[in-house]
């Protein structure tokens, strides 16, 4: 019976260092007949960096009677015949060690345990090859990376946040890491995106468009505030919807019950604006109102006809549920159709791709019949790279089979997304539904607001968080 295999001691290890001989031997003439890998994997980038920088580990071979046989390093050598290098580095050792299951586990733990660079090593190395003035298209071509991962570690060099947030938490990305060296100067915002990052890759693209969207629209806010501020007029916070001390300019009459004008209004010391961002596709509007209209006597337009009632709780908690779910949906339908986009660049058509596209046309969806008849190709277009329908007809005449799947499956889905909107989680039907169970069959991952678009049953609508309402991150 074998004995059970144990770790060699230091004194074992140094005593087989020391038989070991260092050479330069052709890797063609190694012999690589037994390993447990059985698919090398020689990917470009590997052979690329082999081809440029040669083999840099030594590969660790024995001395058999039939010649040199690789023990550690089979795949270090297949790269190198591969890529026509003359001379590698090998220790050589004369044990010709029979114990097969020895080997196995040996070569089992050196593959098997191994760990690439953590996001804090690349971030490191990246920023080291810089300060050594190397280009980020530089450091791009010789790491063999892509330019967006060296843009990325660059961004969370330059950031000390970031550099410790990678420090502190291994599961942050490249492009993780650098969304919170976007945001390090909004502590909430950071709390949110490393617990969105935690949850999943997915959730964390989601939150990282809201907190995005919402700056956007703080910095347009701020953009309207100043125009206002140089014009001399006075900004006031948004009133609560039950403030009857301050009524917007067109509601009031003068004492004569003449309607009042912005004109006539602006030298009023009541006269002041607040922005307004819920309407005409989120862009920031000024409301001009009047913060003194009983003291000025200006007077209510609408008395005649009987004042508005106050609004109840439930109402105004209703209207921010459907503010900030309109928002989510907006951030979330930037995400979806990068995705889309990414999705639909492959060659050959996913598996249920065909049975979905057949399920489509036979239901003859709304969505799907006026994409045909009317021929609104923006999206279509715009997810394929192309410039008219006539350019995407031609990919499909030139594309093979599978491609032409891909293609006939892009028409579908340009369908019904260029159906969605803000409306889509208040309305949803059964086509949204199987819309967005075949993008999360696929990989897509839904946000909250997606997700009570593709709930199988009307439910109360819940609030999506914001950038800045956040959790824990544990």
């Amino acid at each position: 019976m074998r004995e059970p295999l144990s770790h060699p001691s230091w004194a074992e290890v140094e005593s087989r260092m020391s038989a070991m001989q260092l050479l330069q031997i052709d890797p063609a003439t190694l012999l690589v007949d037994v390993n447990v890998r059985s698919d090398a994997g020689l990917d470009k980038d590997f052979l690329a960096s082999v081809r440029e920088l040669g083999v840099l580990v030594p590969v660790v071979a024995v001395q058999s009677a039939e010649g040199i046989r690789v023990r550690y390093g089979h795949r270090r050598t297949l790269a190198a015949v591969e890529t026509g290098q003359v001379r590698i580095p090998v220790y050589v050792t004369g044990d010709d060690d029979a114990d097969d299951a020895q080997r196995i586990v040996g070569q089992w733990a050196e593959n098997e345990h191994r760990s690439g660079l953590s996001t804090a090593d690349k971030s490191a190395a990246i920023e080291q090859l810089s300060l050594l003035g190397l280009s980020a298209a530089a450091i791009a071509k010789r790491t063999r990376s892509k330019r967006a991962e060296v843009d990325h570690a660059l961004t969370v060099a330059s950031s000390e946040l970031a550099k410790g947030a990678v420090a502190r938490w291994e599961f942050l990305t490249l492009d993780q890491a650098a969304a919170v060296a976007d945001f390090e100067a909004n502590p909430e915002v950071v709390k949110g995106l490393v617990a969105a990052a935690k949850q999943g890759e997915g959730q964390f693209e989601h939150a990282a468009q809201r907190a995005r969207d919402e700056r956007a629209r703080d910095q347009a806010r701020q953009v309207v505030v100043e125009q206002l501020t140089a014009q001399g007029v006075r900004v006031i916070e948004r009133p609560g919807y039950d403030e009857r001390s301050v009524r917007g300019v067109g509601e009031l009459v003068d004492e004569h019950g003449t309607r009042l004008t912005l004109q006539a209004h602006a030298a009023c010391p009541g006269h002041a604006a607040y922005i307004e961002d819920r309407y005409r596709g989120d862009e920031p509007t000024p409301v001009y109102v009047c913060t003194d209209w009983r003291t000025q006597r200006h007077r209510d337009a609408s008395r005649a006809h009987g004042a508005a009632q106050p609004t109840s709780e439930a109402e105004r908690e209703a209207r921010r549920e459907v503010v900030a779910n309109n928002r989510a949906w907006m951030s979330a339908e930037t995400v979806r159709r990068a995705w889309l986009a990414a999705f639909l660049s492959r060659k050959t058509a996913p598996k249920g791709a065909a049975a979905y596209v057949a399920g489509e046309l036979v239901t003859g969806a709304h969505e799907l019949r006026r994409a045909m008849e009317y021929g609104r190709d923006d999206l279509l277009l715009s997810l394929f790279g192309v410039g008219d329908r006539q350019q995407l007809a031609q990919l499909a005449s030139m594309a093979s089979d599978a491609r032409a799947q891909v293609i006939s499956l892009g028409f579908v889905l340009a369908a019904h997304e260029a159906a969605s909107g803000k409306h889509t989680w208040r309305h949803r039907d059964d086509a949204v539904r199987r819309y967005f169970a075949f993008l999360t069959a696929h990989g897509y991952e839904l946000s909250e607001v997606e997700q009570l678009a593709a709930a199988p049953a009307k439910r109360p609508a819940r609030r999506a968080r914001s950038g800045s309402e956040t959790e824990q991150a544990g």
